[in-house]
Formats: structure tokens, sequence, C-alpha cells
């Protein structure tokens, strides 16, 4: 195993971290407290720009909208709150109901974002005030995920996954699977759609959708909740375990192949996060390591660092040139990564 490396900077948050976001412009990162908290740390320092309570019995997301400084949350309250990022005032909200707002995440364009609240699903468009409500579905929703380019969103559900068109508040099509669904994440070519499944396993559709043209990778240890993409779309990362499982879904897919197996975490894998235009794929677990592959290529570890007892989010900034980091404890740090 790689030895440890030293990280650039840590700093108290005093709360779990539950999500991490970058600014457009890489001077800020947002952190969001499982108790509610948010707070804006300078990216080179670690210094505290300014904090808030922003939602009263504690935030599941926050994320600052691609291309410019609004920072949406949401949480317990059953709120979907914007801000301005750089000075922590509210600018706006939009009431989901008595439901807890679970699910929450932007269109890669920023126009866009789809909110999902139980069995509620709204499309919500801040600068135009447009909001598309759809149908309740018969169960809860369980994650979404946008098309790299259309403003199409995949939301997981008992039974399937539906895509919806934001701007015509259609329902496009819908990925049938028999059970319950717990993530999902659309690759970024757009040709397949993933999700883990209650049932220890990751299923797979290529797009455009054929019936019985589904495949499930199953071998997992535990319920697959860490979905990640490299940005050619070759590579798909899944956690579920210990282990970090690579499927190579270039050619005609990974059906009837093996994934590569990355080993050397010690304790159950937590997140995971491609660069956005590199080779890189970093993973967390709760032996409070951060491990760098180049999946690709190696099954060994590149780089190691330690950073509490839980890494809790990861996030790679806009340039791909320095990764985030927040646990359980309620740190946050910093390291700067090599170019490969």
């Amino acid at each position: 195993m790689t030895p440890l490396r030293p990280i650039d900077w840590t700093t108290p948050f005093g709360q779990p971290a539950t999500e991490l976001s970058w600014s457009p412009d890489g001077q800020w990162i947002a952190v969001g407290g499982v108790e509610g908290r948010i707070a804006i740390f300078e990216t080179t320092s670690g210094r505290l720009a300014h904090s808030w309570d922003a939602h009263p019995g504690g935030l599941f997301h926050c994320a600052f909208a691609p291309r410019t400084g609004l920072l949406a949350s949401s949480g317990q309250d059953g709120q979907v709150r914007l801000w301005d990022g750089f000075t922590g005032k509210p600018a706006n909200s939009l009431a989901m109901g008595s439901s807890w707002v679970e699910q929450m995440a932007w269109s890669s364009d920023g126009q866009w974002l789809a909110v999902a609240a139980g069995r509620n699903l709204r499309l919500w468009n801040p600068a135009s005030g447009e909001v598309h409500e759809a149908p309740p579905a018969k169960t809860t929703l369980s994650a979404l995920s946008w098309h790299a380019t259309r403003t199409e969103v995949a939301v997981a559900r008992f039974g399937g996954v539906d895509i919806w068109s934001a701007e015509k508040a259609e329902l496009l099509s819908t990925l049938p699977w028999k059970t319950s669904l717990i993530s999902v994440a659309w690759s970024p070519d757009g040709r397949w759609m993933v999700a883990g499944t209650q049932e220890l396993s990751v299923q797979i559709w290529q797009l455009p959708f054929r019936p019985e043209s589904e495949l499930a990778m199953s071998g997992y240890a535990a319920k697959v909740r860490q979905l990640a993409w490299h940005a050619s779309s070759r590579y798909l990362a899944t956690g579920g375990g210990t282990e970090v499982m690579v499927w190579d879904c270039g050619g005609k897919g990974p059906e009837g192949t093996a994934p590569r197996i990355l080993t050397g975490h010690v304790g159950k894998l937590t997140t995971l996060a491609y660069q956005k235009n590199g080779h890189l794929l970093a993973s967390g677990a709760e032996d409070g390591r951060v491990l760098l592959w180049n999946a690709g290529k190696s099954s060994e570890a590149l780089r190691q660092y330690r950073l509490g007892e839980t890494v809790t989010a990861l996030a790679w900034d806009p340039s791909d040139n320095r990764l985030a980091i927040g646990t359980h404890e309620g740190e946050v740090g910093m390291v700067t990564v090599p170019r490969i």
C-alpha cells in the first residue's frame, strides 16, 4: 500500500459533513452539515468565510449551480432554499410540503433544479420561475441523475427509472425493474443508465432501451449506493463493500466480463468520485482513508490520505487539481493531486 500523503489543510466544521460543493470559479467550497448548517470556506487556505443555519432539523444536500454563484440546499423542513453562495443571504425557496426533501440535483447547464420529496417530483427553473410538478409516484423517489447535455433527468424508484424532460414537463420513458432502486447514474455519453438495487446488485440499461436488454451485475457484499462514471463513459466504478469494482462499459458493454477489483480499504466504502475530465478515481470509506486510483490501468492505489474516522463526502474542483474531503467527525480537508 502506498504511504500516507500530507493534507494541504484541515479545518473543523462542527457537525458531520453530508455534502461538498465547489463554486464554479474554484475559490470557495460549500459544506453542508447533517444538523442543517452550511459553511463556505476559502479553498486555498481553509479560512471560513461565513456560515448559517439553513434547515431546521437537518440538511440533505447543498450544491452550487453550474456557472453561477447560486447555492441550493434541501432538508428535513420540506423546503428547497436558494442562497447567494458568496454572502449567505437567502435568494428564493420552494416548499415541497411536509416530506423531507431527500433528493436534489442541478442540471448540467444550471438552469433547472430537480427536487424529490417522498413520492413528489418538481422541476424548478429559478430564473424563469417555472415549476413543473409530476404526478405523484406510487412509491418513494430514491435518487436523481441528469443527462450530461440535455435537460432530462432520471428518477429512481420502486419499479424502475423514469426519465423526465424538464422543459416539456413530460415523462419520456421508463426503464423497468422489479424491485426498489436506491441509486442511479447516467453515463456522460448518455449510452448507459445504471442503478443500485435492494438485492445487492447493479442494474444497467443500454439506451435507447429495448425490452429484455437490461443487465444485472451481482456479487456485492452490501447495497450499492456509490456509483461513479469515468468522463469517457468507458469505466463505471461501484461501491457495495470494502472493495471498488470497476466495470468496462466500452465496446459492447460489460455483459459477460469481470470487473477490475480495487482493494485497499478496510472499512466499507462511503463515497466515490471520478475527476470531471481526468482519469483519477477517488474513494472514501469508514476507515477514514481516501485512496486515488487510475483504475483503467492499474489495481494499485496511487495515493493515500487519512482524515478522521469516516469519510462522508468527496468533491473534485473544476480544474481536477484538488480534492475536498468531508468527514463524519465534522472535519473538512483539502489535497492537491498529481497530474495523470
